[in-house]
């Protein structure tokens, strides 16, 4: 008879959250505002009070625990902490340390993200990224905050997904600002590294035995036919999407496109383990000037298992459990030990999420047993929250949320999550 796929001591079982999807009322920052516009957020939907974790994240996180998991990725508000430009409020800070004491009395360890895409709107107003003193300001609230809490978490998170925050808001247009320039995309990209380096440095400062990341989506891009001009774009689009912060952080410069090679203080060598997120792979096409993106479209072929489809009648996209193999191995190639900081479907009839979990789940055992060092996996998300401009369209979560009445659910698939978590193993069929 087979044996369990067992994972290794210590292994960590966690989920994620960010804080403008789950806390609710964070009327003081750029998504806040970009939501009250008409026709950004599918449905227009607004995050309103989402999962109501401002007033009482206790709730979730105790089911976390009752869950089995032993750890969970959270994100801080900026706009809370820092309301106005050089004044902090202590009483945000000692929300945060509640929730964390939380946390660490019922077996959960935090890893704290302290930018998720959002800031706060005086950050907006002087600039944002564009601005000369950008860095110094983001670093300031990081001094402050990790300062705060630093004697309840040991694990930061400084920048969640520096590429996707950059084209989404300054390439495609689908997120604040709501800009189509190619230039500002790479500028915002460039600044978001300055800030990651110069927010490390000044983590290992307040205390060097605190440890640090960065979280990468790492998105797997394929040609669609290997003897065509398919070739090239899809390495442009890896080149762009994945590779751009890979390379920076491995070589400490900023490099074409976001520089000409100029040495970034404190980047090389600024983390101490790899933060992954991976969801899925695009099939990518030469387009000569059609409706693609830089000369290219990225797809989902109809015969290749989809997830659920998103307001725009497209699937989030393809369940590829070897991609995340392919992109284990890939970051492994950096020496530092890995988190995978997001992973999951979008389903909310829960018919899709238990198979893609276990062999996902199995992908990230093969990449062990190959010798790679994974420490641990933040299944996305915890709960049913605000999906940016998918609105409430999107279902990720392990509890399953009506987010009108408040009422919660464990699904099926949070039930197998708790299994495997208390076990620290997959069935042995699920190889």
């Amino acid at each position: 008879m087979s044996e369990p796929l067992r994972f290794p001591e210590g292994f960590l079982w966690g989920s994620a959250t960010a804080a403008h999807q789950v806390e609710g009322g964070n009327e003081n920052n750029q998504w806040w505002a970009w939501e009250q516009q008409p026709g950004r957020i599918w449905h227009d939907d607004r995050s309103g009070m989402a999962c109501d974790w401002w007033r009482n994240a206790e709730r979730d996180l105790a089911t976390a625990a009752d869950l089995g998991q032993n750890a969970h990725r959270l994100s801080l508000e900026w706009s809370r902490i820092e309301p106005h430009d050089g004044e902090f409020d202590p009483a945000a800070i000692e929300r945060y340390r509640r929730i964390l004491s939380f946390m660490r009395e019922r077996g959960i360890r935090p890893l704290v993200t302290l930018h998720h895409f959002t800031h706060p709107l005086w950050f907006d107003a002087r600039g944002g990224w564009f601005h000369p003193d950008a860095v110094r300001r983001f670093d300031h609230y990081v001094a402050y905050t990790v300062g705060a809490l630093s004697d309840l978490c040991d694990m930061w998170c400084t920048i969640n997904e520096p590429t996707v925050y950059a084209m989404q808001g300054y390439l495609l247009g689908e997120w604040p600002p709501g800009a189509r320039n190619p230039l500002q995309a790479f500028r915002v990209m460039a600044t978001l590294l300055q800030a990651h380096a110069a927010a490390a440095a000044t983590i290992h400062r307040i205390d060097p035995a605190l440890r640090v990341g960065l979280a990468h989506h790492l998105r797997i891009m394929d040609p669609v036919n290997p003897r065509s001009a398919d070739v090239g774009v899809a390495a442009a689009y890896d080149a762009i999407f994945n590779s751009i912060v890979l390379r920076a952080l491995a070589s400490g410069r900023l490099l074409p496109p976001l520089g000409v090679g100029q040495l970034v203080s404190g980047l090389r060598g600024s983390c101490d383990f790899f933060g992954l997120n991976y969801y899925t792979r695009d099939h990518v096409a030469f387009d000569r000037g059609g409706e693609g993106v830089l000369f290219a479209r990225r797809f989902t072929p109809e015969n290749l298992p989809r997830s659920d489809a998103t307001h725009t009648g497209l699937p989030y996209g393809e369940i590829y459990p070897q991609g995340l193999y392919r992109s284990l191995k890939r970051v492994a190639r950096y020496g530092l030990p890995i988190l995978i900081t997001e992973i999951g479907v979008p389903d909310d009839d829960d018919d899709q999420r238990p198979a893609f979990m276990l062999s996902h789940l199995a992908a990230v055992h093969r990449a062990i047993r190959d010798g790679i060092d994974v420490r641990g996996v933040f299944w996305w998300s915890l709960i049913d929250n605000f999906e940016w401009s998918e609105g409430w369209g999107l279902r990720f979560g392990l509890i399953a949320l009506d987010h009108v009445s408040g009422e919660r659910r464990v699904r099926r698939s949070g039930a197998l999550y708790a299994a495997i978590a208390r076990a620290n193993a997959l069935p042995a069929d699920s190889r």
